[in-house]
């Protein structure tokens, strides 16, 4: 048997009687170009994560091989969360498994129950007793996920008609991820504007914005957190000013600039103000290419 846990906070409380191997995916597939060349994934995604490209490019191949290994166990057990962070990784983890059995622990993420990771040892065995046998059609539709989700055409997975648990939610989740045809933010962008109405310490703007509500069930970091403020620096107009930027981020302390307020209200979009160079799946939002933005109103992406 193999375990295969979502992350390193899950493997540090991991209980040491559950029988059978662990592993730990440790990448981030919300982030950077989803189906890219290893090198081309590296050098977008390592300066984001703090990372040197051949460090990423390492614990990449780490995992793939652990991937590859697990057709040698007679059951899989994966660990991961109903969180998009944890969802975009099932599906492409389920996308390159190869194993007789596959079973799943994937709880909810609320106000109660944090994360595997904050969770105590002594609550993994029910949940292990607990965990679903996946079918070659639940198998097949993670993969079907995955696939349409690293399409160039990001209406390929908001059309999708899920049977995977959560993957709704989630389809849903990654939509609010592209510009806002109102204001050219995303919905997390906008919810830290909106909340940032004095200067903060990032740790406690990250508390304030991820630790209830919706957003938790994005399953972000801090370090893409972080990332996230850095764009929102960038451009002739900033929408947002950090002290001592040079700092690592947890020293930081962040504020809202006068067109942030200006985005906010409408008045100007956002992409007008700074430039755009982010990938969402296989899609690559960017000035020169075509730009998907999300109409909120009526739930669907728009080409413009």
């Amino acid at each position: 048997m193999l375990h295969v846990l979502n992350g390193d906070a899950t493997a540090a409380v991991f209980p040491d009687p559950l029988p059978g191997e662990r592993a730990v995916w440790r990448d981030i597939m919300m982030e950077g170009p989803a189906d890219s060349d290893i090198a081309t994934r590296a050098a977008w995604l390592a300066p984001r994560l703090g990372v040197t490209p051949d460090a990423y490019e390492q614990r990449w191949r780490e995992g793939l091989a652990m991937l590859a290994r697990a057709k040698e166990h007679d059951e899989v057990v994966l660990w991961f969360e109903r969180d998009l962070f944890c969802a975009i990784n099932l599906w492409f983890v389920l996308a390159r498994l190869d194993a007789p059995r596959v079973s799943l622990v994937f709880p909810e993420v609320n106000d109660d129950v944090r994360g595997l990771g904050a969770l105590e040892p002594s609550v993994f065995p029910l949940l292990f007793e607990q965990r679903s046998a996946l079918s070659a059609r639940d198998v097949g539709d993670a993969r079907a996920l995955w696939r349409a989700y690293a399409e160039p055409d990001p209406r390929h997975l908001a059309r999708h008609e899920p049977i995977f648990p959560f993957a709704r939610a989630a389809i849903r989740l990654h939509c609010g991820r592209f510009p806002s045809i109102t204001h050219g933010l995303d919905e997390l962008e906008y919810d830290t504007l909106a909340t940032l109405d004095d200067t903060v310490a990032f740790s406690a703007l990250f508390r304030r914005v991820t630790a209830g509500g919706w957003l938790q069930t994005l399953g972000i970091g801090d370090v893409q957190f972080a990332a996230m403020l850095r764009d929102l620096t960038a451009g002739p107009a900033p929408l947002i000013a950090i002290d001592d930027a040079q700092q690592p981020f947890g020293r930081w302390r962040v504020s809202r600039t006068a067109a942030a307020k200006d985005v906010l209200s409408g008045r100007v979009d956002r992409l007008a103000l700074s430039p755009l160079d982010r990938w969402l799946g296989g899609v690559h939002l960017r000035r020169s290419d075509r730009l998907w933005r999300w109409d909120a109103e009526a739930n669907s992406l728009v080409s413009t």
